[in-house]
């Protein structure tokens, strides 16, 4: 080897993600809200059916006098205000959006941990074999 030649190890080249992955994401970002708004459509009458809901949360959404006033926001305001129980559909509609998100997630790490890469490749060094020694008093 000449003393002013570069020396360079050849390394793979890494591969980036599927698009099956980026699909799936796609697919999760249009299928959670989607979902979530139908099972909000179907629980929304048993959780009415308890009587636990508070009485906040029920009828119609009450808007500030400046809401009318612009044209702009008018009709915004007056579509948003013709929404009966408004409240507890966005509440229902965000928890049940976060749990399936949650669920999702962990499928997704789950799959991933399965058929993704290795968490290894041949360039990094082993993991140590420390043990460290048990302190007494």
């Amino acid at each position: 080897m000449a003393k002013y030649q570069k020396f360079q190890r050849s390394t793979p080249k890494k591969q980036g993600l599927h698009p099956i992955w980026r699909g799936i994401g796609c697919i999760l970002l249009v299928i959670v809200p989607l979902l979530s708004y139908w099972l909000t459509t179907i629980f929304k009458p048993m959780i009415l059916a308890t009587g636990k809901v508070p009485y906040q949360l029920l009828g119609h959404v009450v808007l500030p006098d400046w809401a009318y006033k612009y044209r702009i926001l008018y009709g915004i305001s007056v579509y948003i205000s013709s929404i009966n129980d408004l409240g507890l559909n966005v509440i229902m509609f965000l928890v049940i959006a976060l749990i399936l998100t949650t669920i999702s997630s962990l499928l997704y790490a789950a799959m991933y941990s399965v058929v993704g890469p290795t968490r290894y490749t041949e360039l990094d060094a082993p993991p140590a074999n420390y043990k460290p020694k048990v302190y007494k008093r």
